[in-house]
């Protein structure tokens, strides 16, 4: 009942904690090793089923698991909570068949902890076979994924070649290239950690906002979540452009963000309120209320 419980968090477990463990390369002389940590539930899995009368630990003294239990092919160890000096023990492990082998069991941290092991008599048994597929279908699975995803990175890279928003978003970063297009009319923002100077300008049928946003915060970086743009009467999100640089700044830093969009048509009648959101909260949060596009 114990191992059906634990399976599901056992197989769950990070794929990292998963190793294989063949029998025929190990060196001359040598036990095959499980590392074991207090707390830790390990899952032994072998080719053929497992004998539990046979299944016990070599040692005489108490034992320091709350569970080692057998169940056709699969083998649970799990050391009590209390178990934080667990020795290096002997575990006897016999097969339906008749034969034995011993395993290891070495005491480790729980981070270094075997979550399941797949004991293999040889490289090329049907178990290890299947289970190299396994692992190459997974790592082919992982490989399709970011295939994908760096072609979708591919892709908005070449849309933001021949993207004017974009271009002007990065042409504003640069002091020297904008600096005849920021005028003298500054805007304070600011809050308790911190506080920017923002310049609002008109080019070429697009409104932006520059911020110079300095992190007065002594230990914390300021991170940037995302920037808006918001209409202030119907709350409205309108499309923007946001870059930064950088867009982490360390305490006592600064650094500049952009924020582009298409001017709308009611440019002249609405107000707008502009945000730059940090990730950890309102403390980290910038906005200016009654913006003109």
């Amino acid at each position: 009942m114990l191992l059906a419980l634990l399976l599901p968090h056992v197989t769950q477990a990070d794929p990292s904690s998963w190793r294989p463990i063949v029998l025929s390369e190990l060196p001359p002389g040598h036990m095959a090793e499980i590392r074991v940590a207090a707390d830790v539930p390990t899952l032994v899995r072998f080719e053929s089923e497992l004998d539990p009368a046979g299944t016990r630990l070599q040692e005489q003294n108490s034992s320091p698991f709350e569970s080692l239990d057998v169940s056709g092919r699969l083998l649970l160890l799990h050391p009590s909570a209390s178990a934080w000096l667990l020795p290096r023990m002997h575990l006897q492990v016999r097969r339906m068949d008749g034969t034995s082998l011993i395993l290891v069991l070495v005491p480790s941290p729980p981070a270094l902890a075997d979550a399941q092991v797949d004991v293999f008599l040889h490289p090329f048994s049907p178990g290890a076979l299947r289970a190299a597929l396994e692992r190459v279908g997974a790592e082919h699975e992982a490989l399709k994924l970011q295939y994908a995803s760096s072609q979708a990175e591919l892709a908005r890279y070449r849309d933001d070649e021949f993207n004017a928003d974009v271009a002007i978003a990065v042409l504003l970063l640069d002091d020297e290239a904008s600096s005849h297009l920021v005028k003298d009319n500054v805007l304070e923002v600011k809050n308790a950690d911190v506080r920017a100077s923002a310049w609002f300008v008109r080019l070429a049928g697009r409104s932006a906002y520059v911020f110079l946003v300095m992190n007065r915060h002594r230990t914390e970086n300021w991170t940037l979540g995302q920037g808006l743009i918001l209409n202030d009467r119907t709350r409205e999100s309108l499309p923007v452009i946001v870059r930064a640089r950088p867009s982490i700044i360390p305490p006592g830093g600064s650094g500049r963000v952009v924020l582009v969009t298409r001017t709308p048509p009611s440019a002249g009648k609405a107000r707008y309120e502009v945000q730059l959101q940090g990730p950890d909260g309102p403390r980290w949060q910038l906005c200016y209320y009654g913006a003109e596009l």
